[in-house]
This record gives C-alpha cells, sequence and structure tokens, in this order.
C-alpha cells in the first residue's frame, strides 16, 4: 500500500511522512517544545546511567554497523576489547530500511557487512537471524551505544530513540564541510545524543550554532575516520589488482545524488565516458571504482537490477579496473589521485595531500559549501565536461604537474592533523574514563 500510495505522491516528500509515522516522532521533529522536553528527559536518564556506570566493573558497549564504508571505530574498538573496563560488541544492522528501495539488496548489504566484521575479527552479532529481528536492548542490555549514521535509514528499533537510557555518541561518517546544516546538526538524533564528536573547531561552532542544545554535547576529537592515514606507523595493504606493469591508480567516486537534496552527481552523465577512460588508458593508469553506497539503490529504481549489476561487473571485471565497495583507507593510502564529485570525500581525501578531481555539475554545486568545505574544495582540481576529466589524467595524474601539492600540505598541516600529537581514538577512550572518574 505505502509504495504504491508514494508513485503518486512523490517518493521522497511521502517517505518522510512514512517515517514519521514508522518512527512516531512526527511531534519532536516539528515542534521545539517538544524536542526540548525529550532532550531533558533523556537528559536526566542519561546522568543517572553515568552515576551507575561509575562503580561497574564491565561497562557493555555496543557499536550499530550498518555496511564498512560508514565504519569508523576500528581503532576504538580495539582499545576497548583490549581494555578490562570494556566489554564491546559490533552490532550489524540493517541499513537502507527505505519505502521505494530494494529488499534483496537491502539484504545482501548486511551479510556483505557481516563478513566485513569477520574479516576484521571483531566479536559481532547481526539483528537478523532470518526470520525475525534481534531486539538489542534487551539481548545485549548496552551501557554505551555508539552511532554509524544519523538517519531513519534503519528499523526504528535501532535509532536513538530507542535508547534514551544509555549514553549515545556519534562520530559522523563523513566529515561535515556543506551547508546541510539541518541533516548534521538539527535532527533530533542530534539533540538527544549525549556526545556528538566532531572533527574540528570548524564543526564544534556549528554544532554551537545550529543544534537547538547550542553544541552542548560537541566534543572535538579529531577525524577518527582519517586516523589510520594520519598514522605514520600505519601500513597500509596493496588492496589494487595486480598489473603486468607499474601504472598510476586513480579512484573514480561517484555520488548517490543523481535524483534529489543537492544533486551533486554527474554518474548517469560520465557513466559510459568513465568505462571508456578506463579503456583508452589501460597500459597506464588502473582505476579503482568507489561509488557511494546509496548509488546502488538509486540506479536500481532508475535502470533496473539487471542493467546495475551489469555496469557494477564491467568495473570489477576490467583488466585495469575493480569494484570497491567497503572500507577505503588502504584503498586511499595506495592510490594516486581521486576523481570524484562526492561530499565527505571533498574533505577525507585532502588527507593524503594526493592531487583530486571534482567532477562539477553545475555552478549551483559551489553555492553548497560551508565555510570549511569552501576551503577544502579550493584545493580541488575542477572538470565540468569529460575532456577536462581526461586533461586531469594527462597533466596531473600522469604528467605529475600538480600545481596545488604545496597548498594541499600547507592546509593539512594548519587544520587537518592532530596538534596535541593524540589520535582521535585515544581522545574518545580517555574522554569516557575521564567522564566516568569524574562521575565516581
Amino acid at each position: 500500500m505505502w509504495t504504491k500510495l508514494s508513485k503518486y505522491i512523490g517518493i521522497s516528500f511521502f517517505e518522510m511522512f512514512y517515517n514519521w509515522w514508522r518512527f512516531k516522532d512526527m511531534t519532536i521533529a516539528l515542534s521545539s517544545f517538544a524536542l526540548k522536553r525529550k532532550v531533558t528527559q533523556t537528559v536526566a536518564k542519561q546522568e543517572k546511567t553515568l552515576q551507575r556506570l561509575c562503580t561497574a566493573q564491565k561497562i557493555k558497549v555496543v557499536f550499530f554497523l550498518q555496511t564498512p564504508s560508514v565504519w569508523k571505530y576500528d581503532r576504538l574498538y580495539k582499545m576497548m576489547e583490549h581494555s578490562d573496563k570494556f566489554d564491546p560488541t559490533v552490532v550489524v544492522s540493517p541499513y537502507n530500511v527505505h519505502l521505494a528501495y530494494d529488499k534483496n539488496e537491502c539484504l545482501r548489504v548486511m551479510k556483505a557487512t557481516e563478513d566485513f566484521a569477520r574479516q576484521k575479527g571483531y566479536r559481532y552479532i547481526s539483528t537478523y537471524d532470518g526470520t525475525q529481528w534481534l531486539d538489542v536492548k534487551k539481548t545485549l542490555q548496552p551501557d554505551i551505544v555508539f552511532f554509524s549514521k544519523p538517519y531513519k535509514d534503519t528499523l526504528p528499533q535501532y535509532h536513538i530513540y530507542n535508547f534514551s537510557d544509555q549514553l549515545t555518541l556519534y562520530v559522523p561518517y563523513g566529515i561535515n564541510c556543506m551547508n546541510l546544516f539541518r541533516n548534521n546538526y538539527q535532527l533530533p538524533f542530534h539533540n538527544l545524543l549525549w556526545k556528538l564528536l566532531v572533527e574540528t573547531e570548524y564543526q564544534k561552532q556549528y554544532a554551537i550554532e545550529y543544534e537547538q542544545i547550542k553544541g552542548r554535547n560537541a566534543v572535538v576529537v579529531g577525524a577518527l575516520a582519517m586516523e589510520d592515514i594520519m598514522r605514520n606507523d600505519y601500513s597500509p595493504q596493496d588492496v589494487w589488482k595486480p598489473q603486468n606493469k607499474p601504472k598510476k591508480r586513480i579512484i573514480w567516486a561517484p555520488h548517490h545524488t543523481v535524483d534529489y537534496l543537492f544533486n551533486f552527481s554527474n554518474f548517469l552523465v560520465y557513466a559510459d565516458d568513465m568505462l571508456r577512460l578506463a579503456e583508452k588508458y589501460k597500459d597506464t593508469v588502473q582505476w579503482a571504482f568507489k561509488p557511494h553506497p546509496v548509488l546502488k539503490f538509486k540506479l536500481i529504481n532508475i535502470w533496473g537490477a539487471k542493467r546495475t549489476e551489469e555496469y557494477y561487473k564491467k568495473w570489477q571485471d576490467l583488466e585495469n579496473g575493480q569494484l570497491e565497495q567497503g572500507d577505503y583507507t588502504d584503498l586511499f593510502l595506495t592510490s594516486d589521485a581521486m576523481i570524484h564529485d562526492s561530499g565527505s570525500f571533498t574533505v577525507e581525501y585532502l588527507y593524503t595531500r594526493k592531487p583530486v578531481l571534482f567532477q562539477v555539475r553545475n555552478e549551483e554545486v559551489k553555492k553548497q559549501w560551508n565555510s570549511f568545505g569552501q576551503d577544502c574544495f579550493g584545493l580541488h582540481y575542477k572538470a565540468y565536461n569529460i575532456e577536462q576529466t581526461e586533461q586531469f589524467i594527462q597533466d596531473v595524474v600522469l604528467g605529475e604537474n600538480d600545481r596545488m601539492k604545496q597548498d594541499r600540505e600547507l592546509f593539512y598541516q594548519s587544520v587537518l592533523c592532530p596538534k596535541d600529537g593524540k589520535m582521535p581514538s585515544e581522545n574518545i577512550f580517555n574522554m569516557l574514563i575521564n567522564a566516568l572518574q569524574q562521575s565516581f
């Protein structure tokens, strides 16, 4: 019934009302007074929980994981696993349980995420056993909950509303660089968190300005997602397909916004052209196709499942190409350059200090950045068509005429890298220990 109605009303508009009904949160989503009351109630519960935990021998920690590409907690999880204070578990929960998204693809993503957790050696459980969904709150009884996403793209029982008695924390899955202040600071989710863990003072100031609670829960810890890239002692694995000779390695990372929101994505324009470039430069360049996880869901609705699978398989089967849908730390570190039209990658790839090109859809894109994003976007080469994209490959990547190298290095040293020598996972771990000790 819901899916049929959405075809007449419009999926984006209808899904908003559908989720209000599903999560039963229309009141707090639309009324600042109702949200303020909900926040006050939640803070009181969190304070009681903190007092209780200060004398607990073991503290149960849950990390919700929806898809490998948004997972940022690896080192923090391992620190907790090796401590005598915390008892961590990774919980694989459903991703993109949306009104018009393919349910089989949702379950496939869950299975791939389980495989990822197993390969990483995490202690994990899946929320789905093939017949029913797990009640995490009842089964695991967590004290602390870390989220990977702020959105209502999972089932209601795995959203923050179900964990008001726990200490809830969130590291943004992408570093905020856009003018989407509602999505990044003004959702009920952000205001109900015990701690919002942000990357730089830029993001803390945005929280102070845009959160209803004026940033009271915002703590600067550094870019957790970029920790391994920043560490001098990290040795990445070579995740690229073996070639018969050395070639330059380029990541193409198209965004998913082919149909709504800020419309960054050029994918439908460049899809065939990028495959053509991969073939044209097969003797000198190898490629990693790194699409946003949501792009496949969108393409199944636009192209159909068969054509979408065929396109993804073309990249996977290329002699000088590959498909990447999971963690990207090692991919970044072992690459030579990136071409993209993403939001968060506009910041994240700068941590490698390697050349990067943004495929600009139109001039409106430039208006989407906040002040931090404008600085990051300014350190990108720009392309408005496939010819300019190819020029970047020829001049900057193959020709190594990287005119912006020094500017990127200066920005990294002055803004992005840790100033106190401590990594973000250490800062979060120490923050938790200090909070527990201060409550004693």
